[in-house]
């Protein structure tokens, strides 16, 4: 697992706004309450050189803390193919801390179910529809990388930090 798709949780930039990862991924920033404007280009720019990914912000709006204000973030689409690697990489790290084995060529239900998981969050994080993207087209690829990945770690024995998903 990549030091950038070990990157979970909350991370405050240099302007004073949190930007929420997981896996490497930005899913959302805060303005923790700051009582500052919000340079929306600025923030992007700032969530970019941290994550390597492009976004945009969706728009803000209040958090459940009184004066904190919240918006997703829009991963570029032409970095889908990114993103769907990074959830590989973390699917292959929580599939080594669950059973201490790479995944095998007959773990298709494993395959199945977080690709299927996966696939829903990249599209859901690039802010595309549905059915914008061929879910077939990117499967071989997305296992592949998945279990390379969990051959590389019982290679190296890494133990990385996972971060169960709830959904």
């Amino acid at each position: 697992m990549t030091e950038t798709t070990a990157q979970n949780g909350w991370m405050t930039l240099d302007s004073g706004f949190d930007v929420e990862l997981l896996h490497g991924i930005p899913i959302r920033l805060s303005n923790n309450g700051l009582d500052i404007p919000a340079d929306d280009a600025e923030l992007a720019r700032e969530v970019s050189a941290l994550t390597g990914l492009t976004v945009v912000i969706k728009g803000w709006k209040e958090a459940e803390d009184c004066g904190e204000m919240e918006t997703e973030l829009c991963i570029d689409a032409m970095q889908f193919e990114e993103v769907l690697s990074r959830l590989a990489m973390a699917s292959a790290a929580l599939f080594v801390d669950r059973y201490h084995t790479p995944i095998e060529k007959d773990s298709v239900d494993w395959d199945s179910a977080e690709y299927a998981r996966d696939f829903n969050h990249a599209v859901n994080w690039c802010c595309l529809d549905p059915g914008d993207m061929n879910r077939q087209d990117y499967f071989e690829t997305y296992v592949s990388q998945m279990h390379a990945e969990t051959r590389r770690l019982l290679d190296s024995g890494e133990s990385p930090m996972v971060e169960a998903e709830d959904d």
